[in-house]
């Protein structure tokens, strides 16, 4: 019996879930049947099984699986079990991956996460190769037990030539800008537009040693990535500039326009190094990223066998979906996806998501369940494979919507029933005054402007102080009909923050604010540590940078960084 059919039975005796297992190859995902008053999972293999427990646990057995570490029992949402039929009809998965994004090293609540991605039947992880090299192996092989396959990737020309290995002995390996190689920072937070010189031959040649070193040392490591450095940066010597044409600038929807294209120099890399890779390690999968200044494919590339583009629509408008053409944005972000599908020749095309509105979004609202079950089936209908997210626990009570639907919604399940079942997991009774609190919030944000691109600067220029009131004064009413519900009160932290932090951005925008009206509300912020609104480390590196802005008597606009704060300041009139 393998582990994860162990795994299946062991959680069937955990949520009550009296059933007998059958494999079935030909049933396209699980299938849940009464027959003569017992209840039947039947499978085409183990791993649905699994998720057939859960399921039924759900539906009939008055589970919710909303939050991770934090499974409910809900007694009204139990419902009777006929003698026979079939219960929960088996029904082929929209989208072959669904998934996360980690950001950020495993810690404590790792258990738990993939805990509750198989309970969600999620089945992908891509995380930095920093932080899967520090992953213990029971963890990997919790993560297998459940079906996931974890990628060791990310942003990663570093990782492969780390500069403080290589550029002593290898200058020549690393980025010529202005007529100078770079020497690597050694900053490995963010490496900022520090790349290398990609058409070195040698230098192509070391990252396939050393990627078919790190798969024979991580045997169990399936799908690996070649992304670079986060940003721009790209070398200006005379082999890597033939492949730039000086009158094609990145787009402005993607952020580069102030950069040359990048597309060609990175798929030249990528075709001779999956090449080289592939006749080593035939079974390993090579993934790369389309970002910014490389979106979609150079002339001739092919999405090759055993190759994953990850798409990163960054800087989508979420008051529209993605497959909306009246939004000028995410239009441009489509026809890049449908290029990608359709240089497919084996190879893979996975959405790389932001249902979390960037790392900087910090906890403001994104609430556009339905647009993404209409994303979900724009990509099923398209020949997209998969879906994956950016994602933190510590802002579940702002996210975990989210979340918890980009999972119904890639599987193909009902919209309307989703959503629905949601709110009545969390607010029972109350369900119908949860989702006005939340279609209030909707409202606001589809009315402040035709799109909306989620930084604060885009929400804040444009609401006004009294919308946050309202919000925060739904989710105390709210808060007051279950004075025990964590779930509540977070959001009424959740909405006395936006009310905080609007009203700071108002004194910012009018040159009244000082570094300490900053620091009290992060102070303010800290307070609330084990709640799950805030991840607290990226406010410390967001508002030290609006800190930063005021003692310097500079216009905070972002970031403080100077080309992306040039899009920001062109947003405030095309949005």
């Amino acid at each position: 019996m393998s582990r994860i059919l162990k795994l299946a039975q062991k959680e069937a005796e955990r949520y009550q879930v009296n059933a007998g297992f059958r494999i079935e190859p030909s049933l396209p995902s699980f299938e849940v049947k009464a027959v003569s008053g017992q209840i039947v999972i039947s499978a085409p293999d183990d791993i649905e099984l699994l998720y057939g427990v859960y399921d039924f646990a759900e539906k009939f057995g008055g589970w919710s699986f909303f939050e991770p570490g934090r499974d409910q029992f809900i007694p009204e949402l139990k419902r009777d079990i006929p003698a026979d039929g079939i219960l929960i009809p088996a029904k082929k998965p929209l989208l072959k991956r669904r998934g996360f994004i980690q950001e950020f090293p495993f810690n404590d609540e790792t258990a738990d996460l993939f805990d509750w991605m198989a309970k969600n039947k999620l089945n992908y992880l891509l995380t930095w190769m920093k932080y899967y090299d520090r992953l213990s192996d029971g963890l990997k092989q919790a993560a297998f037990d459940r079906g996931i396959t974890i990628e060791s990737g990310h942003h990663n020309f570093d990782y492969w030539i780390p500069g403080k290995e290589y550029c002593v002995e290898h200058p020549e390996f690393f980025a010529e800008i202005d007529g100078v190689r770079i020497t690597p920072s050694g900053n490995t937070e963010l490496l900022m537009s520090e790349q290398l010189c990609t058409t070195n031959p040698e230098l192509r040649a070391e990252i396939v040693r050393r990627m078919v070193e790190y798969c024979r040392k991580h045997p169990e490591v399936k799908t690996i990535s070649l992304i670079p450095n986060d940003g721009f940066g790209w070398c200006q010597c005379k082999e890597c500039s033939k492949f730039y044409d000086e009158d094609k600038k990145g787009d402005f929807y993607s952020v580069s326009r102030h950069v040359y294209k990048a597309d060609k120099i990175y798929h030249d890399l990528l075709q001779d190094v999956a090449a080289k890779l592939h006749k080593e390690l035939p079974d390993v999968q090579l993934t790369f990223c389309a970002y910014v200044n490389y979106c979609a494919p150079s002339g001739g590339f092919k999405l090759n066998k055993a190759m994953a583009v990850h798409m990163a629509p960054y800087w989508r408008c979420i008051n529209h979906a993605l497959n909306d053409p009246s939004c000028p944005t995410n239009s441009s972000y489509l026809k890049d996806i449908q290029k990608w599908c359709a240089c497919k020749n084996g190879g893979e095309v996975n959405i790389y998501e932001y249902y979390m509105g960037i790392n900087f979004y910090l906890s403001l609202p994104m609430i556009h369940w339905e647009k993404m079950f209409r994303e979900m089936r724009w990509y099923h209908d398209n020949n997209v494979d998969g879906v994956l997210t950016q994602f933190h626990i510590p802002h579940w009570s702002v996210y975990g919507m989210n979340y918890r639907m980009m999972a119904q919604a890639g599987r193909g399940e009902e919209e309307t029933s989703s959503i629905r079942r949601m709110f009545v997991e969390l607010f029972g009774k109350d369900a119908d005054e949860a989702e006005k609190f939340y279609r209030e919030i909707e409202k606001v944000m589809q009315n402040m402007g035709k799109c909306h691109i989620p930084y604060p600067r885009s929400i804040f220029r444009r609401t006004a102080i009294t919308d946050f009131e309202y919000f925060n004064q739904l989710a105390k009413d709210l808060a007051a009909k279950d004075p025990e519900s964590s779930f509540r009160k977070e959001l009424v932290i959740w909405t006395e923050y936006m009310i905080r932090f609007k009203r700071l951005f108002d004194r910012i925008n009018a040159n009244e604010a000082s570094v300490d009206e900053v620091d009290e509300l992060l102070d303010w912020i800290h307070r609330y540590q084990d709640s799950r609104v805030f991840v607290h480390d990226r406010f410390d590196s967001y508002f030290e940078a609006i800190k930063e802005a005021i003692a310097s008597g500079k216009r905070w606009l972002h970031f403080n960084l100077d080309w992306e704060d040039a899009y920001v300041a062109e947003h405030d009139h095309t949005l």
